[in-house]
């Protein structure tokens, strides 16, 4: 993470590649998530709800693996509009999907699953075989995650 940019408090001069109500919903779980990161830092981690751990963690994987480029890797450094807009409708499908864990331990591990899923895809050039299949691999995760839900 590059500590001079604030994810909630930077901006551009350029247009965004989503819809404004799309970028609104994507800030809110954003400032959702530090909200509870701040708490968490005065109750611990004991002391949250694991819905509210949730919405840490989903913000957390918006930051760790779509703010965030590897700008040594050629493919992360430079994402076309069409990858940025078809790997944004992934996070939102993750934002929006109802996930619910026993325990934290639980929450904590399908997060870091489907974050390395998305890091290994980040690094794949798009629309190729091995992008296709990390893109199915994300959704089986995904599922399994919702499957819990149910």
């Amino acid at each position: 993470r590059y500590p001079a940019v604030d994810p909630l408090e930077s901006w551009s001069k350029y247009p965004s590649v989503v819809s404004v109500e799309e970028l609104a919903e994507a800030n809110r779980m954003l400032r959702n998530g530090n909200e509870v990161g701040q708490m968490m830092k005065v109750v611990g981690e004991e002391g949250t709800s694991i819905e509210d751990f949730i919405i840490y963690l989903k913000s957390e994987y918006i930051d760790n693996t779509y703010l965030q480029q590897n700008a040594f890797d050629d493919i992360d450094s430079n994402n076309s509009i069409s990858r940025q807009r078809f790997v944004f409708s992934m996070l939102l499908e993750l934002m929006r999907a109802k996930l619910s864990f026993k325990e934290k331990t639980e929450a904590r591990t399908f997060f870091q699953r489907i974050s390395q899923q998305s890091r290994d895809m980040n690094a794949c050039v798009y629309e190729t075989e091995e992008f296709n299949k990390c893109v199915e691999q994300w959704k089986t995760l995904l599922a399994e995650g919702i499957k819990n839900a149910k």
